[in-house]
């Protein structure tokens, strides 16, 4: 990049190559709407609204409503110190957020150092992580985790299942995000109490944590730190949750069919897959979920989980003592026979989450539902099908619509210009991952206008953008533009990366409508 930037007489002149109207609408950065996103706690929910904003409601007597007290409230209620939001993360007592900057913040309960300090009811920043583009976290009083822009992954909280990739246990809490070693690459995670899964852009899956009888895993030990599950191939997305000690773990494949692995107890906790007695333990060795296609989003919760397929329709399997599969019916675990249960009375689904025996979605129409144990939420003890949720005037809870959904676009230098590593990234909204479109990474100086292609580096002189990435949309897409390299006399040059949905020109000129785009770092 650097020889090309340099040697370029446009890129030194700073001559106009007819793309003052693009360079001036990347320069103004995307304050766009955002896909709206619902999470799910122990007994807490959050929902991201369109704008960017954090509402959230139930119970908040670890402080993780987010809004300096610990009382409960039964409808959402606005989290006014948290704006340009992109990804909300509930689990147990705790929550987590994710801004448009980059930045992660954490509030609740701080069982081992999860939210980076000694807990707090209003949300504070996690020191330690930059440019981030995805979130997430265990159960319970396990560990969270972060995602950067080049694909590495951060670990805190609790260390006492291996969740830190360490290569060991712990005891205590780890309140400072470490680099989890050996996971480089990743573009999601997903974590149970007892262990976490990362998918990789190359979409092979790894593990870590414990593994117990290889319940997660079929290597020999414990698996302390990252391992790759070679059995599953490639897929797409990644999800685990806990049951009873050892987990239970999905994968979506690219074909919308799902499969599961891990450890089963009784009949409605592995959505009808028999089990194979190891040691004391029932485990399910890889295996597809019959009943399901067409896949899109995996939300696993505590016991039992949600699935949303192609056409936003809602499935779910596991237990059903509260109603949180939302079929209308309600079953003692112990009774129960498995099955594939299908969610009635939703408008299409864009956004769904699991808890501890409660379930939420949100509609196309922006319309957000709960079912299960909704006592605290505003529901029932035991709602068996969808309930709509109110605001505080009485009328419908509004998450905002989808429109023209938004990704989530991070960058950053480490070093200075004269010895620099620079990355930059793009998360995919749900909403188009898998369909046909384009990435784009552009460099920009004054009027001058240079794209990544996959020869490299080039000058925009008109016509369709060159993509740094073509076909069917991944969910993440981190981008290493520098390793050590003397960028000396760049200062200033803003890197900007976008995508769009469709093909070739049609794609840029989607990504320039729905102001998908983001200039994620400039050059110091």
């Amino acid at each position: 990049m650097k020889q090309q930037l340099l040697k370029n007489q446009y890129f030194r002149t700073g001559a106009a190559l007819g793309a003052a109207a693009l360079c001036c609408a990347f320069a103004m950065g995307s304050a766009h709407a955002v896909q709206p996103a619902i999470s799910m706690g122990y007994d807490h929910a959050l929902v991201l609204r369109s704008d960017g904003t954090v509402w959230s409601w139930g119970y908040g007597g670890g402080g993780q409503l987010g809004l300096g007290n610990t009382s409960t409230r039964t409808v959402p209620t606005q989290i006014p110190t948290l704006q340009n939001v992109v990804q909300v993360v509930a689990r147990g007592s705790f929550s987590l957020a994710l801004k448009a900057d980059g930045t992660v913040w954490a509030w609740g309960d701080n069982s081992g150092g999860r939210t980076g300090g000694n807990g707090t009811s209003v949300p504070v920043q996690i020191n330690g992580l930059a440019n981030i583009v995805s979130i997430n976290a265990g159960t319970d009083t396990a560990a969270a985790f972060a995602t950067d822009a080049a694909g590495q992954v951060y670990a805190w909280g609790s260390n006492s299942s291996a969740l830190l990739g360490t290569g060991q246990t712990s005891p205590g809490g780890n309140p400072v995000p470490r680099l989890v070693a050996g996971a480089q690459g990743a573009v999601a995670v997903s974590a149970s109490d007892a262990a976490a899964l990362a998918l990789r852009q190359d979409g092979k899956v790894l593990a870590w944590g414990s593994n117990g009888n290889k319940a997660l895993a079929p290597v020999a030990g414990t698996a302390t730190a990252p391992v790759v599950i070679d059995a599953l191939g490639s897929v797409q997305a990644v999800a685990a949750t806990s049951m009873n000690i050892a987990g239970q773990y999905y994968a979506l494949k690219n074909d919308g069919s799902v499969a599961v692995w891990g450890q089963a107890s009784t009949n409605a906790t592995y959505c009808g897959q028999k089990g194979i007695q190891n040691g004391g333990f029932a485990l399910i060795d890889i295996s597809p979920i019959l009943g399901l296609s067409r896949i899109q989003q995996i939300e696993p919760g505590d016991g039992h989980t949600l699935f949303v397929d192609a056409d936003g329709a809602v499935h779910a399997c596991g237990v059903n003592s509260a109603g949180q599969l939302g079929d209308g019916t309600l079953v003692n675990p112990s009774t129960e026979v498995p099955k594939i249960a299908h969610v009635a009375g939703l408008p299409p689904v864009v956004a769904a989450a699991a808890g501890s025996a409660i379930s939420g979605v949100i509609g196309v129409d922006g319309s957000v539902w709960i079912w299960g144990k909704g006592t605290n939420l505003g529901g029932t003890d035991k709602s068996t099908a969808p309930v709509r949720v109110l605001g505080g005037n009485g009328a419908a809870f509004d998450a905002g619509r989808v429109g023209d959904a938004s990704g989530t676009f991070a960058g950053g230098q480490t070093g200075p210009l004269s010895n620099v590593t620079v990355d930059v990234g793009a998360t995919v909204s749900t909403l188009h991952r898998g369909k046909t479109g384009r990435v784009y990474v552009a460099a920009l100086a004054g009027s001058t206008v240079l794209f990544l292609g996959p020869n490299g580096w080039a000058p925009y002189t008109g016509g369709a953008f060159p993509a740094y990435l073509s076909g069917a949309l991944p969910r993440s897409v981190p981008v290493r533009i520098a390793s050590g390299l003397n960028f000396s006399g760049l200062e200033g040059v803003q890197l900007v990366v976008g995508y769009g949905v469709g093909d070739d020109a049609a794609a840029a000129a989607e990504m320039v409508r729905a102001g998908r785009y983001k200039v994620v770092h400039t050059l110091h």
